[in-house]
C-alpha cells in the first residue's frame, strides 16, 4: 500500500505524481486482508484531524489516507478498473463533526434494561445474546467480547414502527453501462420496539424481529417482481426470504443457503440486507479492531443526496457522491472484522469489516474480502438525520442511500431514494397493518 508501481523507473509516487505520468499506466498493488491495515487508521483519541473547509482531490489524498475507510483507499490507489479521477466532481469537501442525538424512547429503554442483556456461547464457538428486551443492549462495549457487543447494538439498532420510500437503483457494469430499477421499500419492526404509544412486543411479531419488502415498479417487465426479507429475533436463525414472481403469479421461498445470491440482481447478497446486518452473528468469529477517526456522510444535504446525477454515474468512478450529495465529516467509529467460523462451510466472504457509529450504533460502511483474503466490495452508506413522526431527529439503518462498490468485477449499485423517507403519518393505512403486509401471506395480494 505505500508505493505506487509504474512501467517506467519511477517505484514510488504521490497521489499527485499519478497525473503527469498517466493514471491508466499506474498500478499500485491491490489490497489483501490485514489487520495491520485497521490499525494504521487514525485513532479516535488522536490529535490530529482536518479542518472543516479542506478538499480533499487525487492531487492531496496521501496526506489524509489514514482518515479514510479501507474502501476509499481503493479508489484513490488507481489500482482497480473503477478509480477516483482528478476532476472537481470527486472532490471529498471536509465538514465540521456534529453529533447525532439518539432517539429519545431508545436512550429511555437502554437506561431501563441495558444491564438484562447478556452474551452466550454458542456450540458453533460464536456469541448469541440472552435476556434483550429493547434499547441498546451493550451501550459501553468492553473487554474481550467487545466486538461482538457492538455488532448486537447495530443487530438490535433503532427503526421506527414502519417506513418507507422509494428508490432509483442503478445497476452499473464494467463497460459503464446503467440498468435503471424504480422500487419500494418497505419496513417494519416487529419486535423489541422503542417507540412512544407502541407496545414493545405485539403479538403479530412474535418470532421475528423486522420485515423489510422490495416491491419493483419499473422497468415493466419486472414491475410486481417482490422481495420479502424477515428477519428472526433469534440471531442464531437465517432470515426468512420470498420472492414473489409476476410470471408464475406465486411466490416462492428460498433457500437458507441462499445467502450469498444478489438481491433482486444488485451487487448486494442476501445477508448484506438491513445495511449489512443481516448475517448469523452467532456462525462468526468477531474481532473488534480498535475505535478510529474515519471519514463517512452523516449530514448529507437535501435534496442533494436525492438527486442520482450527483453521484457521477458516467464517471471513472461511478456512484461515488460528489460535492452536491455533502460533506464529509470525521466520525469515531468503532470497527468491526467478522470472518466465517467453521460451521458455515463455504461463504460469500472471508472477511467483512463494519465502521459503526456509537452515536446512535448505526453502520456507515463496510470492506468485503474474497475467501483468499483479497479485496473486494466496499458498501457505503451516506445519511442524514431523519425527522420521525414522535418528533426526534436521528440515523437508522437501511433509510439512506446504498452504494455498493464490486471492485473485483467491477460492477456498482446504487440505491439512491428519491425522496426523504415517509413515517406511518404518510403512509398509506393497508401499509400499516403490519399483521397482514410484514408476511409472505401478503404476496399473494400482488396482483389482485
Amino acid at each position: 500500500m505505500e508505493g505506487i508501481r509504474v512501467k517506467s523507473k519511477v517505484l514510488y509516487a504521490v497521489c499527485g505524481l499519478l497525473v503527469g505520468l498517466g493514471m491508466a499506466r499506474a498500478a499500485q498493488a491491490q489490497i489483501s486482508y490485514s489487520p495491520a491495515n485497521y490499525t494504521a487508521l487514525m485513532p479516535a483519541d488522536s490529535s490530529q484531524t482536518i479542518p472543516p473547509g479542506t478538499v480533499i482531490t487525487l492531487q492531496n489524498c496521501q496526506q489524509y489516507k489514514r482518515f479514510m475507510p479501507i474502501g476509499i483507499q481503493a479508489m484513490f490507489s488507481q489500482s482497480y478498473p473503477f478509480r477516483i479521477g482528478s476532476g472537481a466532481e470527486f472532490s471529498m469537501v471536509v465538514g465540521p463533526t456534529i453529533p447525532v442525538p439518539m432517539d429519545r424512547q431508545l436512550k429511555d429503554d437502554t437506561e431501563k434494561y441495558a444491564g438484562q442483556t447478556k452474551l452466550k456461547k454458542t456450540a458453533a464457538g460464536g456469541y448469541t445474546v440472552e435476556g434483550y428486551v429493547a434499547g441498546v443492549p451493550f451501550p459501553k462495549p468492553s473487554g474481550d467480547l467487545a466486538g461482538e457487543e457492538i455488532l448486537y447494538n447495530a443487530f438490535y439498532g433503532f427503526i421506527p414502527p414502519i417506513y418507507r420510500y422509494v428508490t432509483n437503483t442503478s445497476l452499473i457494469d464494467r463497460f459503464h453501462n446503467i440498468f435503471h430499477e424504480l422500487t419500494e421499500v418497505v419496513y417494519w419492526r416487529l419486535s423489541h420496539i422503542s417507540y412512544p404509544g407502541m407496545p414493545i412486543n405485539p403479538p403479530y411479531g412474535d418470532g421475528y424481529l423486522q420485515s423489510s419488502r422490495y416491491f419493483v415498479l419499473a422497468p415493466e417487465q419486472n414491475h410486481y417482481t417482490t422481495q420479502l426479507a424477515l428477519q428472526p429475533v433469534d440471531p442464531e436463525k437465517v432470515q426468512e426470504i420470498y420472492v414473489f414472481l409476476p410470471s408464475l403469479r406465486r411466490s416462492l421461498r428460498l433457500s437458507s443457503a441462499a445467502r450469498c445470491s444478489p438481491i433482486l440482481g444488485s451487487d448486494w447478497v442476501q445477508d448484506d440486507n438491513s445495511d449489512g446486518m443481516a448475517f448469523q452473528i452467532p456462525n462468526f468469529d468477531v474481532r473488534f479492531l480498535g475505535e478510529k477517526k474515519v471519514l463517512f456522510m452523516v449530514h448529507a444535504d437535501n435534496p442533494g443526496m436525492y438527486v442520482s446525477e450527483n453521484y457521477n454515474l458516467q464517471g471513472s468512478m461511478p456512484a461515488f457522491p460528489g460535492p452536491k450529495v455533502g460533506k464529509w465529516e470525521l466520525r469515531d467509529v468503532m470497527v468491526v472484522d467478522t470472518s466465517p467460523l467453521p460451521s458455515m462451510g463455504s461463504y460469500c466472504y472471508g472477511h467483512k469489516i463494519g465502521y459503526f457509529d456509537p452515536d446512535t450504533w448505526t453502520q456507515l460502511g463496510w470492506d468485503f474480502y474474497d475467501v483468499n483474503g483479497k479485496f473486494w466490495k466496499f458498501n457505503m452508506i451516506p445519511m442524514r438525520p431523519l425527522k420521525l413522526d414522535s418528533g426526534d431527529v436521528t440515523t437508522f439503518h437501511s433509510a439512506n442511500v446504498d452504494i455498493m462498490w464490486d471492485f473485483q468485477n467491477a460492477h456498482v449499485t446504487l440505491s439512491d431514494p428519491n425522496a426523504p423517507t415517509q413515517f406511518a403519518s404518510q403512509i398509506n393505512p393497508d401499509l400499516r397493518d403490519a399483521a397482514t403486509w410484514a408476511f409472505p401471506g401478503s404476496l399473494d395480494r400482488i396482483l389482485r
